[in-house]
């Protein structure tokens, strides 16, 4: 994995490490590095190995705090209240708006 669970605890500020947590944190890194692979059409630790680029590593930990939001039942959503009493409310568990920034190691598909 191109990210530890040590690594995702760090950055999450999650340190719960029961048994059924670790599994379920292993499953969605392995998860957030499926849809990372998928979206650049390739496996980032076959092709660069321990030089996986900072990028895709954090883009792996942030899909991945969405999935564990998600999973506490927390379903990824922020609202902004205004002055009118309106509330505007904006989704996070879309992955592309993470996955873009990964277009330039993007491999083309034809």
């Amino acid at each position: 994995m191109v990210v530890t669970v040590s690594q995702f605890n760090e950055y999450t500020g999650n340190f719960e490490d029961t048994a059924a947590t670790l599994e379920l944190k292993d499953a969605i890194l392995s998860a957030s590095q499926e849809l990372v692979s998928e979206y650049l059409r390739f496996d980032p630790e076959e092709k660069w190995g321990e030089s996986v680029p900072n990028l895709v590593r954090l883009t792996v930990l942030r899909i991945a705090t969405l999935m564990l939001m998600e999973a506490g039942e927390n379903i990824g959503i922020t609202g902004k209240s205004f002055a009118d009493n309106s509330r505007s409310f904006i989704s996070y568990t879309n992955y592309s708006k993470y996955l873009n920034p990964l277009q330039t190691f993007r491999e083309v598909a034809f």
